[in-house]
């Protein structure tokens, strides 16, 4: 197989999997697939977490200990089985709320006194040295970015707690993302607006520099003018 279908197999495969897995989601949390297959809200509430233990064990160097620890998690799973059928919506909620909480903890923790804001760490990886105003608004774009994190976290709780789970999965499975899109559009609004003259890359672009080695990364960052 070539590399370009190679790459074109692998996104189509990620794009199936980003659509039917919330459509699978929301409708293992119904109440006819809860009735006639608890067993489908398990397994679909697992598989983010039993993918990255895989993932982990085929990449370890230490593969012996990696499949004991999955003959570990296997026997757990079939020991709790009947639990996890009453109770799998907790494995939704709880990597929803949880990872938009991870996510706010590591842009704010890069907001305390002495630290570089991640945002800066990102458009610095793309422009190299910042200009003082750049500084301050990827400072202010990183708090915003932690806040939005805290409330898509904050909605999923108060939602879960007091909303139909069909409410909270519509939400959880079908709005989250788009949100996520819209704060993009947003702020690549506001940045036009505040500093028109800065060259237009987003927040992906400088994640995706801020990852290269670090050679790759001297040579595409432009000099210091």
């Amino acid at each position: 197989m070539s590399i370009p279908l190679a790459r074109a197999v692998r996104w189509g495969v990620i794009a199936a999997g980003a659509i039917t897995y919330p459509v699978l989601a929301h409708y293992s949390t119904t109440p006819a697939a809860v009735t006639s297959m608890p067993w489908l809200g398990v397994g679909t509430s697992l598989t983010p977490s039993l993918a990255i233990l895989l993932f982990m064990t085929w990449n370890s160097p230490r593969k012996p200990a990696m499949l004991l620890l999955c003959a570990v998690v296997g026997m757990l799973l079939w020991g709790f089985w009947g639990m996890l059928e009453r109770n799998f919506t907790w494995a939704y909620f709880i990597q929803h709320a949880g990872t938009n909480l991870m996510l706010a903890a590591m842009f704010g923790m890069t907001l305390t006194r002495g630290r570089q804001a991640l945002c800066s760490r990102f458009a610095e990886a793309v422009h190299g040295s910042l200009e003082p105003e750049v500084l301050r608004y990827t400072r202010q774009l990183t708090l915003a970015w932690t806040l939005f994190f805290i409330s898509v976290s904050g909605v999923s709780a108060l939602l879960f707690a007091f909303a139909p789970i069909e409410t909270w999965s519509v939400f959880a499975n079908f709005l989250t993302f788009p949100l996520v899109i819209l704060m993009f559009v947003v702020e690549f609004l506001v940045r036009l607006r505040k500093l028109p003259n800065l060259e237009r890359h987003n927040i992906l672009d400088g994640v995706r520099a801020f990852w290269k080695p670090s050679q790759e990364r001297s040579a595409d960052t432009p000099p210091v003018r």
